[in-house]
C-alpha cells in the first residue's frame, strides 16, 4: 500500500505514525500466485533490485483511512458502520499492464493496473464505499463529496528502478468480498482482517 494513497477528507496524516487501516480487495490464491510469479519474471528480465510484497499481502486498495500513532478504534468503528451500508455486486477484476509509479523518493512501487470494463466493477464499489464513508465521517453534515480519482492497482514490489508501462499476462479474479485491513508498519505476515463484507451475486440483485 503506497504511503501517499489519498485518505478520506478530514483524515489528516501525521508524522511518525505506524498504524494503518484501509479498505481493499485481497487477491485470491490463484491471482496471488500468478502475480508473485509475474513479479519474479519482471525482476529477472529487467534486473530489478528491491523488496517484494509478500504474496499474502497482494491487494488492490479501495480507500485508505490514513496512518495513526496508535490503533484508531473510533475510525475503525465508523468505517465498519459505513461499509455495512454498501450494497454492490461481485465483479471481475483484471490487471494487464505493468509499470512503475513515480515517487519523490527512490522507493518506487512496481504495480499492475487495469483499464476499461475490467476495472468498472471496482470503480463502482470504490464510489459506493467512499460515499458511505464520507457520510459517516462527516456525520451527514454538509454536501456529499465526490469520490477522488483513483488508479486501481496492485503493488508487486518497491524498487529504485523505473519501469515504463507495458502489457503483461493478465492477473484476474472474481471479487466476491472486500475487507477492512490493519497494517502495523514493519510487521511480518499477512494483514489483519478486521472485517469482511460479501458482495451480492449479480443474478440475485
Amino acid at each position: 500500500m503506497p504511503d501517499d494513497e489519498p485518505p478520506l477528507p478530514g483524515v489528516a496524516p501525521a508524522a511518525g505514525v505506524n498504524h494503518h487501516v484501509f479498505f481493499a480487495v485481497l487477491a485470491d490464491a490463484d491471482a496471488g500466485q500468478k502475480a508473485d510469479r509475474l513479479c519474479d519474471e519482471e525482476m529477472a528480465l529487467r534486473h530489478l533490485a528491491g523488496s517484494k510484497v509478500r504474496r499474502e499481502r497482494l491487494h488492490v486498495t479501495l480507500v485508505s483511512l490514513g496512518w495513526d500513532a496508535e490503533f484508531p478504534e473510533c475510525k475503525a468503528l465508523l468505517a465498519r458502520r459505513a461499509a455495512a451500508q454498501v450494497d454492490a455486486p461481485a465483479f471481475p477484476l483484471r490487471l494487464d499492464r505493468c509499470l512503475s509509479f513515480q515517487r519523490r523518493n527512490a522507493r518506487r512501487p512496481l504495480v499492475l493496473c487495469g483499464h476499461g470494463v475490467w476495472v468498472a466493477g471496482f470503480m463502482e464499489l470504490h464510489r459506493s464505499l467512499y460515499g458511505a464513508l464520507d457520510s459517516a465521517f462527516s456525520d451527514g453534515e454538509g454536501a456529499p463529496r465526490a469520490a477522488p480519482s483513483v488508479t486501481p492497482h496492485m503493488t508487486l514490489m518497491y524498487s529504485p528502478s523505473v519501469v515504463e508501462e507495458h502489457p503483461v499476462e493478465s492477473v484476474g479474479w472474481t471479487v466476491r468480498e472486500f475487507q477492512l485491513l490493519y497494517n502495523l508498519r514493519g510487521s511480518p505476515g499477512p494483514y489483519r482482517v478486521l472485517e469482511r463484507w460479501t458482495l451480492q451475486d449479480p443474478r440475485c440483485m
